[in-house]
């Protein structure tokens, strides 16, 4: 055995370094994509108009890239010829692009979605059907999690075939609550209760100022309709109060809702008088 070492050193010595370089090289990209993925995390919050949304991204990339570098030192090491691989990914390049049309379809819809940046994370949502808090946005999904607390994964390109409605994105946001007014109460007393509720309501916006609005008047009652201004945060709380404050003051006789008569008219044909006389038979 020592004999076969000795013999062979020479040619085993060289192999033994390149291994030992080789995984001193994974060890150091590996350390750096992790060093770039801790500096990512501190510094992205620091830059201007750059939210969390970005930094899963950037890391992944980032490290893809990293890990790229090193293996091609890899294989330069070993002596394989780096730039025919190069020449075969390109040629190979457009047979893979149209295996992975969807893939890369999805690729590029994450980037554009980070890019003009529709929503982030912590938005709330509609899409097409589905509502929901996004909670994180990948390179080829989105995750999302409805507000009953559903799992939700869509792939990115469906973004762009369909609206995004983003219920977070301003800071502000219009409560309208629908009022039906019957004809026979007195509309004074209507608009003075719901000027009562508006002002009990600390949550309403100065500016714009809330609205107490005659909006139709249709055959059976007529429609009022109360308009305020709320911070986004509280607008399902301050929704959900006026709608308590106007059925109490439904309950006490300051306004009632008009009941909806249906009246139906039913012709019968007159009964034609004849001379003709009645058979026993």
């Amino acid at each position: 055995m020592t004999a076969f070492i000795n013999q062979h050193l020479s040619f085993l010595l060289p192999i033994l370094y390149k291994i030992l370089l080789a995984g001193g090289i994974l060890f150091a990209s590996s350390m750096i994509a992790r060093f770039i993925a801790v500096s990512l995390d501190k510094g992205v919050h620091k830059i201007p108009n750059v939210d969390d949304t970005f930094l899963p991204v950037a890391t992944l990339i980032a490290q893809y890239g990293v890990y790229g570098l090193g293996g091609l030192f890899i294989l330069n090491l070993f002596g394989i010829n780096t730039a025919s691989i190069v020449t075969l990914i390109g040629v190979g390049g457009l047979s893979i692009g149209f295996a992975l049309k969807d893939a890369i379809s999805n690729m590029a819809s994450g980037f554009m979605l980070l890019f003009l940046r529709p929503f982030k994370n912590g938005d709330a949502v509609e899409i097409g059907s589905t509502a929901g808090t996004i909670k994180a946005i990948g390179l080829f999904t989105t995750r999302l999690q409805t507000f009953a607390g559903v799992y939700v994964c869509m792939p990115n390109n469906l973004f762009w075939t369909t609206p995004i409605i983003n219920y977070s994105r301003n800071k502000k946001r219009r409560i309208e609550a629908k009022i039906s007014l019957s004809y026979f109460d007195s509309l004074e007393t209507a608009v003075d209760s719901l000027k009562r509720i508006v002002a009990s309501e600390p949550r309403f916006l100065d500016d714009p100022a809330p609205q107490i609005l005659v909006k139709q008047l249709n055959f059976a009652a007529a429609q009022l309709e109360l308009r305020g201004w709320v911070k986004t945060s509280e607008y399902w709380d301050t929704q959900w109060s006026v709608n308590e404050k106007i059925k109490q003051a439904i309950e006490t006789g300051k306004m009632s809702a008009p009941v909806l008569r249906r009246e139906i008219l039913v012709k019968t044909p007159e009964r034609q008088e004849t001379n003709e006389p009645v058979s026993d038979l």
